[in-house]
Protein backbone atom coordinates (compact mmCIF):
# COMPACT_ATOMS: atom_id res chain seq x y z
CA UNK A 1 0.00 0.00 0.00
CA UNK A 2 2.78 2.43 0.98
CA UNK A 3 6.27 1.64 -0.25
CA UNK A 4 9.21 3.68 0.98
CA UNK A 5 12.02 2.77 -1.40
CA UNK A 6 15.71 3.71 -1.23
CA UNK A 7 15.11 7.10 0.37
CA UNK A 8 18.12 9.36 0.69
CA UNK A 9 17.87 12.80 2.28
CA UNK A 10 20.86 15.08 2.76
CA UNK A 11 21.27 18.45 4.45
CA UNK A 12 24.07 20.90 3.90
CA UNK A 13 25.61 22.59 6.93
CA UNK A 14 28.08 25.14 5.65
CA UNK A 15 30.60 23.22 3.59
CA UNK A 16 29.61 19.85 5.09
CA UNK A 17 26.91 17.49 3.84
CA UNK A 18 24.93 15.56 6.46
CA UNK A 19 23.15 12.37 5.39
CA UNK A 20 19.92 12.25 7.40
CA UNK A 21 18.36 9.22 5.69
CA UNK A 22 20.62 6.69 4.05
CA UNK A 23 18.91 4.38 1.55
CA UNK A 24 15.86 3.74 3.75
CA UNK A 25 13.30 1.20 2.50
CA UNK A 26 10.11 0.05 4.18
CA UNK A 27 6.68 -1.31 3.24
CA UNK A 28 3.55 -0.41 5.20
CA UNK A 29 0.36 -2.36 4.57
CA UNK A 30 -3.17 -1.15 5.16
CA UNK A 31 -4.04 -1.52 8.85
CA UNK A 32 -0.42 -1.74 10.03
CA UNK A 33 0.70 -0.15 13.29
CA UNK A 34 4.37 0.72 12.84
CA UNK A 35 6.51 2.35 15.52
CA UNK A 36 9.94 3.78 14.74
CA UNK A 37 12.19 4.30 17.73
CA UNK A 38 15.72 5.60 18.08
CA UNK A 39 17.73 8.23 19.91
CA UNK A 40 17.03 11.94 19.64
CA UNK A 41 18.63 13.30 16.49
CA UNK A 42 18.20 10.03 14.59
CA UNK A 43 16.10 11.86 11.96
CA UNK A 44 12.92 9.93 12.75
CA UNK A 45 10.86 13.06 12.14
CA UNK A 46 12.57 13.59 8.79
CA UNK A 47 11.39 10.16 7.65
CA UNK A 48 7.87 10.97 8.83
CA UNK A 49 7.85 14.26 6.90
CA UNK A 50 9.09 12.47 3.77
CA UNK A 51 6.26 9.94 4.04
CA UNK A 52 3.78 12.77 4.65
CA UNK A 53 4.78 14.60 1.48
CA UNK A 54 6.27 17.54 3.34
CA UNK A 55 10.01 16.99 2.83
CA UNK A 56 11.20 16.08 -0.66
CA UNK A 57 13.89 13.38 -0.62
CA UNK A 58 17.05 13.77 -2.69
CA UNK A 59 16.44 10.35 -4.21
CA UNK A 60 14.17 7.36 -3.80
CA UNK A 61 10.41 6.99 -3.89
CA UNK A 62 7.40 7.03 -1.61
CA UNK A 63 4.80 5.04 -3.52
CA UNK A 64 1.18 5.17 -2.45
CA UNK A 65 -1.05 2.77 -4.36
CA UNK A 66 1.75 2.27 -6.86
CA UNK A 67 2.47 5.93 -7.65
CA UNK A 68 5.34 8.00 -6.28
CA UNK A 69 3.80 10.91 -4.35
CA UNK A 70 6.71 13.12 -5.42
CA UNK A 71 5.84 12.60 -9.10
CA UNK A 72 2.41 14.11 -8.49
CA UNK A 73 1.60 17.71 -9.33
CA UNK A 74 1.02 20.27 -6.60
CA UNK A 75 -2.74 19.77 -6.48
CA UNK A 76 -2.46 15.99 -6.26
CA UNK A 77 0.19 16.20 -3.57
CA UNK A 78 -1.95 18.60 -1.52
CA UNK A 79 -4.90 16.22 -1.85
CA UNK A 80 -2.75 13.35 -0.58
CA UNK A 81 -1.79 15.40 2.48
CA UNK A 82 -5.33 16.59 3.16
CA UNK A 83 -7.31 13.44 2.36
CA UNK A 84 -5.04 10.49 3.07
CA UNK A 85 -2.72 11.78 5.82
CA UNK A 86 -3.49 12.86 9.38
CA UNK A 87 -0.49 14.37 11.18
CA UNK A 88 -0.06 14.74 14.94
CA UNK A 89 2.87 17.01 15.74
CA UNK A 90 4.81 17.07 19.01
CA UNK A 91 4.36 20.85 19.27
CA UNK A 92 0.60 20.72 18.50
CA UNK A 93 0.58 23.62 15.97
CA UNK A 94 -2.91 24.74 16.98
CA UNK A 95 -3.98 28.14 15.64
CA UNK A 96 -3.80 30.43 18.71
CA UNK A 97 -6.63 32.72 17.57
CA UNK A 98 -9.09 29.85 16.97
CA UNK A 99 -11.04 27.87 19.57
CA UNK A 100 -10.65 24.12 19.98
CA UNK A 101 -13.70 23.47 17.80
CA UNK A 102 -12.60 26.00 15.19
CA UNK A 103 -9.14 24.43 14.97
CA UNK A 104 -10.73 21.05 14.29
CA UNK A 105 -13.28 22.46 11.84
CA UNK A 106 -10.46 24.04 9.84
CA UNK A 107 -9.04 20.57 9.18
CA UNK A 108 -12.24 19.07 7.75
CA UNK A 109 -11.56 17.91 4.19
CA UNK A 110 -15.18 18.71 3.38
CA UNK A 111 -18.14 19.93 5.41
CA UNK A 112 -19.57 16.45 5.94
CA UNK A 113 -16.71 15.59 8.30
CA UNK A 114 -17.67 18.47 10.57
CA UNK A 115 -20.61 16.34 11.74
CA UNK A 116 -18.11 14.14 13.59
CA UNK A 117 -16.61 16.93 15.67
CA UNK A 118 -18.93 16.62 18.65
CA UNK A 119 -18.51 12.84 18.76
CA UNK A 120 -14.73 13.13 18.94
CA UNK A 121 -14.82 15.98 21.44
CA UNK A 122 -16.90 13.80 23.74
CA UNK A 123 -14.66 10.77 23.18
CA UNK A 124 -11.59 12.83 24.07
CA UNK A 125 -13.24 14.59 27.05
CA UNK A 126 -12.97 18.01 25.42
CA UNK A 127 -16.62 18.92 24.89
CA UNK A 128 -16.66 21.24 27.92
CA UNK A 129 -13.77 23.30 26.58
CA UNK A 130 -14.64 23.36 22.88
CA UNK A 131 -14.91 27.17 22.91
CA UNK A 132 -11.60 27.76 24.69
CA UNK A 133 -8.42 28.92 22.97
CA UNK A 134 -5.14 26.96 22.97
CA UNK A 135 -3.59 29.31 25.54
CA UNK A 136 -6.31 28.24 27.99
CA UNK A 137 -5.65 24.52 27.62
CA UNK A 138 -3.38 22.12 29.46
CA UNK A 139 -0.68 20.30 27.51
CA UNK A 140 -2.75 17.10 27.47
CA UNK A 141 -5.83 18.95 26.20
CA UNK A 142 -3.81 20.55 23.42
CA UNK A 143 -2.50 17.19 22.27
CA UNK A 144 -5.96 15.61 22.30
CA UNK A 145 -7.31 18.54 20.27
CA UNK A 146 -4.44 18.06 17.82
CA UNK A 147 -5.26 14.36 17.63
CA UNK A 148 -8.91 15.06 16.72
CA UNK A 149 -7.77 17.56 14.10
CA UNK A 150 -5.56 14.85 12.57
CA UNK A 151 -8.31 12.21 12.28
CA UNK A 152 -11.41 14.34 11.69
CA UNK A 153 -11.41 13.68 7.94
CA UNK A 154 -10.95 9.90 8.32
CA UNK A 155 -7.42 9.70 6.87
CA UNK A 156 -5.89 6.45 5.69
CA UNK A 157 -2.64 7.11 7.59
CA UNK A 158 -2.02 8.65 10.98
CA UNK A 159 1.54 9.99 11.24
CA UNK A 160 2.48 10.72 14.84
CA UNK A 161 5.66 12.64 15.66
CA UNK A 162 6.82 12.18 19.28
CA UNK A 163 3.20 12.65 20.36
CA UNK A 164 3.82 11.82 24.03
CA UNK A 165 7.13 13.68 24.32
CA UNK A 166 5.57 16.60 26.21
CA UNK A 167 3.01 14.60 28.19
CA UNK A 168 2.97 13.16 31.69
CA UNK A 169 2.35 9.40 32.07
CA UNK A 170 -1.43 9.79 32.57
CA UNK A 171 -1.95 11.92 29.47
CA UNK A 172 0.47 9.74 27.51
CA UNK A 173 -1.67 6.69 28.29
CA UNK A 174 -4.84 8.53 27.27
CA UNK A 175 -3.39 9.60 23.94
CA UNK A 176 -1.94 6.17 23.13
CA UNK A 177 -5.34 4.67 23.90
CA UNK A 178 -6.98 7.07 21.43
CA UNK A 179 -4.41 6.22 18.78
CA UNK A 180 -5.12 2.55 19.47
CA UNK A 181 -8.84 3.13 18.89
CA UNK A 182 -8.05 4.70 15.52
CA UNK A 183 -6.06 1.58 14.64
CA UNK A 184 -8.84 -0.77 15.76
CA UNK A 185 -11.20 0.99 13.36
CA UNK A 186 -8.91 0.13 10.46
CA UNK A 187 -6.51 3.08 10.46
CA UNK A 188 -2.87 2.71 9.51
CA UNK A 189 -0.33 4.23 11.91
CA UNK A 190 3.27 5.29 11.60
CA UNK A 191 4.49 6.64 14.94
CA UNK A 192 7.99 7.82 15.83
CA UNK A 193 9.34 8.09 19.37
CA UNK A 194 12.66 8.27 21.20
CA UNK A 195 11.05 6.13 23.92
CA UNK A 196 11.61 2.38 23.29
CA UNK A 197 8.46 1.66 25.35
CA UNK A 198 6.37 2.92 22.42
CA UNK A 199 7.31 -0.23 20.51
CA UNK A 200 5.02 -2.33 22.73
CA UNK A 201 2.02 -0.87 20.89
CA UNK A 202 3.33 -1.84 17.46
CA UNK A 203 2.74 -4.68 15.04
CA UNK A 204 6.02 -3.70 13.40
CA UNK A 205 8.89 -2.16 15.33
CA UNK A 206 11.75 -0.35 13.64
CA UNK A 207 14.90 1.16 15.06
CA UNK A 208 16.34 4.13 13.18
CA UNK A 209 19.94 5.03 13.88
CA UNK A 210 22.38 7.06 11.81
CA UNK A 211 19.97 7.23 8.93
CA UNK A 212 19.43 3.48 8.59
CA UNK A 213 16.68 1.18 9.86
CA UNK A 214 16.62 -2.34 11.24
CA UNK A 215 13.42 -4.38 11.40
CA UNK A 216 13.05 -6.27 14.70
Amino acid sequence: MLEIKNIIKKYRKGSEVFVALNNVSLEIEEGDYVVITGPSGAEKSTLLYVVGGMTHPDSGEVKYNGKNIYDRNGKEKNEYRKKDIGFVFQQFHLMPFLTVEENIRLACYNKSFCRQIRKYLEQCSLIAIKDKYPSELSVGEKQRAAFIRAIISDPVFLLADETTGNLDPVNSAILMSLIGEFHKKGGTILLVSHNPEAAKYAQKSIVLNQGKIDLN
